[in-house]
């Protein structure tokens, strides 16, 4: 009856889910992790050979993947790279935490390794068989049969005393099934199922284990994995399988019976050599040792500084915020069970707490959207705020007091209910908001574990305050440095505009010794503006934005085309073979706009198109009125609008670079920084208008400004078209 009431209590698995691992390959873990020659592999294969290792690290991804339901998990290496080492070390911590304070009698020990032999023995068998079969991928098949008696191992880790005996002697399994099906009207199979799809989300494992116990006439019309683990099942009795059973085998998957009980024995031979290499012996007990003897278990306390000084540990080598919530988050879901959590940060301006952080099955994604106002004093975050202390909805009191708040925080987690907690250090830095969310069945199990559960956000708390401090004084070193940089460049720029001044002054002295109706005289209008516009430039230096306000004025668009393509005429070799063409709308009236960024978007649209064509070419500049624009530009089309196309007939831009074109530092030219159509994006935005680029391989390339002909606000667009 032992067992039977054993069976009963495992059977809802409320709190931490507990899985015992195989001490030798625990202790192998352990040395492999501090081996610096080591490197994660090795550790990951030490996860493939033990069912409890296995489970946890998947358990622990599919937390940290938040809302990954629907797609089976990777293999297990996947697995073990993406938790990374704290999350071995984490999970290390929590096995050795659990042996310390249960022990195990030694007939217990005997016990789990055979369970331990008996998972890895299913799971080198289901992986040849799956080969044999061409079942892909294998790695489905290798995982599920490691897992398919989890079960088991769950029972075994809840109640090692009532289980040893079935374990240890075969014989007992019978009883064993007998009483699972009495008490709880299932068995071992459908508690493993409902492990590892409530905790993994493996589907393709959870139907292994589930019918790894059916009947063979069963199984004829399972599908093929669950077949597969079937028979791998079968096939890993100690000390090799019956003929009955390796004919059942045969008769379902059509492979020969012969074959069969030499792969068997073949897999068994591998399995031992595996226990050899641990160091295990199964026949022998420890010398000197009593049969009787066990390990003092250890008191709650010393478990819960066994598990702080992982999480100090963790806390200590995790940089910046997200690294520190990450730790949060992993050792809520690996020491107290608990995946699903929202961490709000205080708004005093607004007298809001703001969701920042979350993990779990969390609705809706977009955290940052949840808001809760503290002037909603009655619900439990606000309850929690006010007080500083833990407050949780699953007191009587608190039940019957539940806000609207509070409901929908509950269904958004998907949880029957929320703890709130105060995230503040030692210190009482910190205003930030913790929320839980936990199963009903799982509270009586984390309520219990309170001192644990405060000590750990403690802990993260400290951290937090610590790296806003760190932040802090960031901040300050990196506002001296902008005020020691402002400072240098206010004395370049001073330096700089002495000769500007002596060049204009020049200018001015050539100007009234040049006839007013020579070209030269236009010429030197021309140089001033420029130096005018360079000295604007430099001054932007200075400005604590890095540039200065933009006034508008009326500018004459053709009247501007024509001095830079004149500009750029003159500054052409004599020798070469590029031809700058107009054709300008006599119609354009003066818009409100500004001349220097106008002109700048310009210059760098005609210096891109020149060194696109080092051989030569043609590149035209047009300008037209339009009664509205190309592409819309808000929600209606402004009405009057000057377009400026600036076209050549070079190779056109490359298609690698055509989505990132406006980007800064991208170019397909050796030698050139990539700056200039990010300059012409930027001019053009300042200016309201919109830039679109049409380019045909081999076909040229033509960008399109369009700017407003009257003053708007009108929201900007950029576009990059490829030609047909």
């Amino acid at each position: 009856m032992g067992l039977a009431v054993a069976v009963h209590i495992a059977s809802e698995f409320t709190g931490r889910l507990q899985l015992t691992v195989f001490p030798c390959l625990l202790e192998r873990l352990i040395h492999v992790r501090h081996d610096s020659s080591m490197a994660l592999p090795d550790l990951s294969r030490l996860f493939r050979m033990d069912p409890a290792l296995c489970f946890l690290a998947m358990r622990l991804d599919r937390s940290m993947r938040s809302g990954v339901h629907k797609v089976d998990p990777p293999g297990i290496d996947d697995v073990v790279s993406r938790i990374g080492m704290t999350g071995i070390d984490a999970i290390t911590t929590q096995a050795l935490a659990d042996q310390a304070l249960n022990g195990i009698h030694h007939r217990q020990g005997l016990a789990l390794g055979w369970l331990w032999r008996h998972s890895l023995t299913t799971a080198l068998l289901a992986r040849e068989l799956a080969l044999a079969l061409n079942y892909r991928p294998v790695e489905d098949a290798y995982t599920a049969g490691l897992l398919h008696d989890i079960g088991k191992l769950a029972l075994f880790a809840q109640t090692p005393a009532a289980c040893a005996p079935m374990l240890i002697d075969p014989a007992q399994a019978t009883p064993l099934l007998d009483a699972e099906e009495q008490v709880t009207g299932s068995d071992h199979g459908q508690i493993g199922a409902q492990l590892i799809r409530r905790y993994t989300g493996a589907g393709f494992a959870g139907d292994t284990a589930e019918y790894h116990t059916a009947t063979a006439a069963a199984v004829v019309n399972a599908l093929p994995l669950v077949q597969i683990v079937w028979s791998a099942n079968r096939l890993a009795v100690e000390p090799h399988p019956s003929s009955e059973d390796c004919q059942a085998v045969a008769t379902l998957l059509k492979i020969d019976a012969q074959h069969l009980s030499r792969l068997s024995q073949a897999v068994q031979e591998q399995a031992l050599a595996v226990t050899n290499e641990l160091g295990h012996n199964p026949e022998v007990p420890e010398k000197g040792r009593s049969t009787d003897t066990v390990t003092i278990p250890l008191g709650q306390a010393i478990r819960t500084n066994t598990i702080l000084s992982g999480v100090y540990r963790d806390l200590l080598t995790a940089t910046g915020r997200s690294a520190v919530l990450r730790v949060l988050q992993q050792s809520l879901s690996v020491y107290m069970g608990i995946d699903t959590l929202i961490m709000l940060d205080h708004d005093p301006v607004g007298n809001l707490l703001i969701g920042c952080f979350a993990a779990g099955d969390i609705t809706p994604p977009h955290i940052d959207r949840l808001r809760i106002p503290l002037t909603a004093s009655d619900c439990l975050p606000a309850i929690s705020h006010g007080s500083g202390e833990m407050v949780n909805s699953f007191s009587a009191v608190q039940r019957s007091k539940l806000t609207i708040v509070d409901r929908q925080l509950m269904a958004g987690m998907q949880t029957d209910g929320i703890v709130c907690m105060p995230v503040r250090s030692d210190s009482g830095e910190g205003t930030a908001m913790l929320l839980l969310g936990i199963e009903a069945g799982d509270w009586p199990w984390v309520e219990k574990q309170t001192t644990l559960l405060k000590a750990i956000v403690a802990a993260v708390a400290g951290s937090l305050a610590r790296e806003r401090q760190r932040e802090d004084q960031s901040d300050c070193r990196a506002a001296d440095r902008e005020a020691s940089r402002m400072s240098k460049t206010s004395k370049i720029v001073h330096e700089i505009n002495n000769p500007l001044s002596v060049i204009k002054n020049y200018l001015k002295v050539l100007t009234l010794r040049t006839d007013d109706h020579s070209s030269a005289r236009n010429e030197l209008r021309i140089i001033d503006e420029e130096i005018n516009r360079v000295s604007r430039l430099i001054k932007s230096l200075t400005s604590p934005s890095g540039s200065l306000p933009i006034d508008l004025e009326p500018v004459d668009v053709n009247a501007t085309i024509a001095d830079i393509l004149g500009l750029f005429r003159e500054g052409l070799p004599a020798n070469t073979s590029i031809h700058l063409t107009q054709d300008l709308d006599a119609r354009l009236p003066a818009i409100p706009s500004n001349r220097d960024r106008l002109k700048q978007a310009l210059i760098n649209l005609l210096k891109n198109a020149i060194e696109a064509m080092p051989d030569g070419g043609t590149i035209q500049v047009i300008s037209r009125m339009l009664t509205a624009p190309t592409r819309p530009v808000g929600d209606t089309a402004i009405a009057g609008h000057v377009k400026i196309s600036v076209c050549d007939d070079g190779p056109g831009i490359d298609e690698a670079i055509k989505n990132d074109l406006f980007k800064a530092n991208v170019t397909s030219k050796t030698g050139h920084d990539g700056l200039g159509l990010a300059i012409v994006h930027e001019a053009v935005t300042i200016l309201k208008g919109s830039l679109l680029c049409e380019s045909t391989p081999g076909g040229g390339t033509c960008f399109h400004i369009e700017l407003p002909a009257s003053d708007n606000e009108s929201e900007n667009r950029t576009a990059l078209d490829s030609a047909t």
